[in-house]
């Protein structure tokens, strides 16, 4: 079947809903999930230490639970999962599933515009059919550990690379100035944000080498997440503020975190195998390398039992496994108007 735009929207935004509504509803949350239901709860967790910073998505999150309001009640009898959390609110639970089972439908769709740009993605169109279920499955897999700036940050993180693709020969100034205004903008979402930067550099190192244009591009990228990061470090003041330890974290021996880690080193040996050249394997191996910082801030301080925050960097490197370098790296062909 080709991989035509309409039908693959239509199957992408179907295979995002039905998949939210599976993973939401169809088993039944137990990690962490008390601090994500209970308003009380959230406020206490989500106003504080880093959380606090994540402010776009929480507005968003807080926004829909308001709109909802008169549509979905607190509490039902028939809903048995949240019968035993106190304060536990099923209208706040089912605003969590409508806004990212939203940016999961946007996500999709800029997964498609991104497979259809077939000057630069080496794919045919089984291969796409492929990318997009998995992709959109793999998402929604790791939507156990629930969060409201997870998926919002994976839209905004591929849609930096769709219109670094789509138009950067086109207009190279416009571009880098539009990717570094969503960068701000993803930033007030999650500081995984970096991840954009370290993406689009990536890009540029491999088709301009060190440049002083590169190096420029490169600069702009880093300012543009650190502008906006430092900002909220500095305006956003909580005069208790809470910071919160998980058992978990930083403990790389323990079971939960081997999980995870394997889960990691599986998920890199996947692009990696599938990858259409050397070149391809080396962007994807600098890009995991320009993202280290992430990745010691996550094996630090994260639990790596969510797999979660490996997603961005899988999703990425699913796409720069098959991307055309060469063609990348050509220039544009200029018009010459024609004398009259």
């Amino acid at each position: 079947m080709k991989f035509r735009l309409i039908p693959a929207i239509l199957i992408g935004l179907a295979l995002s809903i039905t998949t939210s509504e599976i993973v939401y509803f169809g088993y039944t949350p137990n990690y962490y999930f008390a601090t994500r239901v209970s308003r009380n709860a959230f406020h206490y967790q989500f106003d504080h230490d880093v959380f606090k910073y994540r402010i776009l998505s929480k507005y968003l999150l807080l926004l829909t639970d308001k709109s909802l309001q008169n549509i979905i009640p607190e509490k039902t009898k028939s809903n048995a999962f949240l019968s035993y959390i106190q304060n536990g609110s099923e209208r706040f639970y089912y605003a969590y599933f409508y806004l990212n089972t939203f940016f999961l439908c946007l996500t999709s769709i800029i997964i498609i515009l991104l497979l259809r740009l077939k000057k630069y993605l080496i794919l045919t169109d089984t291969e796409k059919w492929y990318s997009l279920f998995l992709s959109i499955i793999v998402i929604n897999l790791s939507q156990f550990a629930l969060y409201y700036y997870d998926i919002s940050s994976y839209f905004f993180q591929l849609a930096i690379l769709y219109i670094f693709l789509r138009y950067e020969k086109e207009d190279y100034v416009l571009t880098l100035t539009a990717i570094c205004a969503l960068i701000i903008l993803s930033t007030l979402n999650r500081e995984s944000s970096a991840l954009s930067a370290s993406l689009i550099s990536t890009f540029l190192v491999k088709k301009g080498d060190l440049s002083l244009q590169t190096l420029f591009g490169m600069l702009l990228l880093v300012l543009a997440f650190l502008a906006p990061y430092i900002f909220l470090q500095y305006t956003i003041n909580v005069p208790l503020n809470l910071h919160f330890y998980y058992h978990d974290a930083g403990h790389l021996k323990y079971k939960i975190n081997i999980v995870g880690i394997s889960f990691w080193v599986l998920f890199l040996c996947l692009p990696i195998v599938t990858a259409n050249s050397k070149d391809n394997k080396s962007a994807i191996l600098l890009f995991h390398l320009l993202s280290m910082p992430y990745i010691i801030y996550c094996f630090k301080y994260g639990v790596l039992w969510e797999i979660r925050l490996y997603i961005p960097l899988f999703v990425s490197s699913l796409f720069i496994s098959r991307i055309n370098f060469p063609c990348l790296k050509s220039e544009p062909v200029r018009q010459v108007p024609l004398r009259q």
